[in-house]
């Protein structure tokens, strides 16, 4: 059982901000909130921040959870998101946990076309306005006129949704680049 959780540390790796990818162990700290990295062959392991690190991955119950620094919009400082789609369109997930005697959470996703500025996409808080995300997707997917359709015909605005035509979107994407 060691040899596969230390061969499988060894899948875990950060990209610095120098763009140096370095192989090692991401680990929980103590209360799970941060991560710390513990590169191959060294036997210190150093806390994971937006000041020495712009992305990292992790394997995880042989999931892989890669968390990028991005800013939010209307914010000055990038914070570690989760992202869960990588292509044209990328998707990431933001967890707020509001704390209190209940431990409630609140999911944020926000999306990208490539680096460029986030858009926040949907959030399951309870209160929020679903014309300005649509209008956020829309801008999104405006260069896929016929996807932009089939999106609308479907009604639905979930996370499941949401999800599947940024996929969709990203794959169409990989197609027409190596049909070229």
């Amino acid at each position: 059982m060691a040899i596969t959780k230390t061969a499988l540390a060894q899948n875990d790796y950060i990209v610095t901000l120098k763009n140096d990818t370095l192989r090692g162990e991401v680990k929980n700290t103590l209360f799970g909130y941060k991560h710390r990295f513990k590169e191959t062959g060294q036997s210190k392991s150093n806390l994971i921040t937006v000041k020495n690190t712009k992305l990292y991955s992790k394997i995880s119950n042989k999931k892989v959870n890669t968390y990028e620094a991005r800013i939010l919009p209307d914010k000055k400082k990038p914070i570690f998101m989760e992202l869960l789609e990588k292509g044209d369109i990328n998707l990431y997930e933001l967890i707020v946990y509001n704390g209190g005697m209940n431990g409630s959470t609140t999911t944020n996703w926000y999306a990208s076309k490539g680096s460029g500025p986030l858009f926040s996409l949907k959030t399951s808080a309870l209160a929020f306005n679903r014309a300005d995300k649509e209008k956020s997707f829309e801008q999104l997917l405006s260069d896929n006129p016929a996807l932009w359709a089939n999106f609308k015909a479907e009604k639905s605005f979930s996370f499941k949704v949401l999800r599947k035509y940024i996929n969709l979107y990203n794959h169409e994407k990989i197609k027409t680049v190596t049909s070229e």
